[in-house]
């Protein structure tokens, strides 16, 4: 859970400057990427997690 806070932290910080050099309103477009990263991330680290458990 502590991972995917962190991640979540750093595409939420990263995400709007890139977006608003690009010269696109982050406010608009920022919250459902950063939704859609934080869902991908913390499956991808409850699956490697478990992989790790069950000796996969």
């Amino acid at each position: 859970m502590m991972g995917v806070i962190i991640i979540a932290a750093l595409i939420g910080t990263f995400i709007p400057i890139f977006l608003n050099k690009k010269g696109i309103d982050p406010a608009i477009a920022t919250g459902p990427f950063i939704t859609t990263c934080n869902d991908i991330f913390g499956i991808f680290l409850f699956f490697y997690i478990a992989k790790i458990f069950l000796g996969f």
